[in-house]
């Protein structure tokens, strides 16, 4: 995991490596389309300046988003990074659009293209300084789990399919009397559009809040079993305040025969290492559990059988506890999102638990399916 000095320290060098790049490309490329007559080219240089002024603003927000926690914001102001990349993403659409319009006006009304040598030069080196920025930005954006960062790797990849388009085009326009520099143009437009479109979709996915990777789960899980008696690992949710800074929730199964101070020591332990290893500070909750006991075993084997039953959307049980004093069963059901009336489920559950199991009286928590 990289510390937050050195994320700082490749995010600023990335950022400024990009944007002195994409201002040099844009300067060149208005040079050429203003010389060539070639409004594709013209397009295209927007969205290299509009790359720029991404990655400005990604700095900017990496900036704010560093400021230390305060009374009214506690938990700090990480979220900011993603904001800026909301903020970028609509600026992108916003120029797209506005070439959109640009080059349906060409296609209607056609003018002449004259590309020579050296403006084909000039976008040829602009294709190899985009593959320079492809790489270096993903690279980074991995490194430092920057979505930021690894969205303006993908855009340069993009961006060098774009002066490909726009390359033919002015080389059909100048060697040919093809007019079809307003539909090259309309395919940069549409690229640049959809660039745009793409990025927001994601980033405001990361705002509202997503599921934890499979990947991440299963190390959670892994170390969790590293801590016995801690057992399991349920109800498992993540909370991003920026790259940087996480925080998560997570219950576990101990044995009822477990003493307060054996699990306080393994829960400890346990939350020193995650935070270590994967950068998130967990909070744990706690069931008691008496499933070394094979009635136990046998019964919630069972119990899982009629759930089932009751609806495919049943996933598995767990915090299964049996009090044999007074024959009350308690356990937590996790449903996936196909489950949408829990009232009904529960009412189905109930009958079809009491109707299985006479003697005995149930209590269940219904769980989404959250990890």
């Amino acid at each position: 995991m990289v510390d937050a000095s050195e994320r700082n320290r490749i995010l600023k060098r990335s950022s400024l490596i990009g944007i002195s790049i994409n201002l040099l490309i844009a300067a060149a490329k208005v040079a050429v389309g203003l010389l060539s007559g070639s409004v594709a080219i013209l397009s295209d240089a927007v969205n290299n300046a509009s790359d720029s002024l991404s990655l400005l603003v990604t700095v900017a927000g990496f900036e704010i988003s560093k400021r230390k926690p305060t009374h009214s914001h506690p938990l700090g102001f990480g979220r900011i990074e993603y904001i800026s990349a909301l903020f970028v993403a609509i600026f992108v659409i916003v120029t797209g659009t506005a070439f959109l319009s640009t080059s349906v006006e060409r296609i209607m009304h056609p003018e002449d293209v004259s590309l020579n040598a050296v403006m084909l030069l000039m976008l040829l080196a602009s294709i190899g300084a985009k593959l320079f920025l492809w790489r270096m930005a993903a690279k980074a954006g991995r490194q430092i789990d920057s979505e930021a960062l690894s969205a303006s790797g993908a855009d340069a990849l993009s961006d060098v399919l774009i002066t490909s388009v726009t390359i033919v085009a002015g080389l059909l326009g100048t060697f040919t009397d093809l007019h079809i520099d307003g539909w090259a143009g309309l395919v940069v437009s549409i690229f640049i559009f959809y660039t745009g479109f793409r990025s927001v979709i994601e980033t405001v996915s990361t705002i509202v809040g997503e599921r934890p990777s499979k990947d991440m789960v299963s190390q959670l899980r892994g170390i969790i079993a590293r801590h016995p008696p801690l057992s399991g690992g349920y109800d498992i949710q993540i909370h991003t305040y920026g790259p940087s800074r996480m925080i998560g929730t997570c219950n576990v199964e101990v044995p009822s025969s477990a003493s307060a101070e054996e699990v306080f020591d393994a829960m400890t332990d346990a939350q020193e290492e995650i935070f270590s290893e994967m950068g998130i500070y967990m909070t744990f909750g706690m069931y008691a559990v008496n499933s070394s006991n094979p009635v136990v075993r046998l019964m919630k084997a069972e119990v899982l059988k009629v759930l089932k039953g009751v609806s495919g959307g049943v996933i598995g049980i767990h915090a299964f506890h049996i009090h044999f004093e007074d024959s009350r069963v308690h356990f937590d059901v996790v449903v996936d999102f196909s489950v949408t009336n829990y009232a009904q489920f529960r009412a189905q559950a109930a009958k079809a638990l009491t109707e299985a199991f006479p003697t005995y009286t149930f209590k269940f928590n219904i769980d989404p399916d959250y990890a």
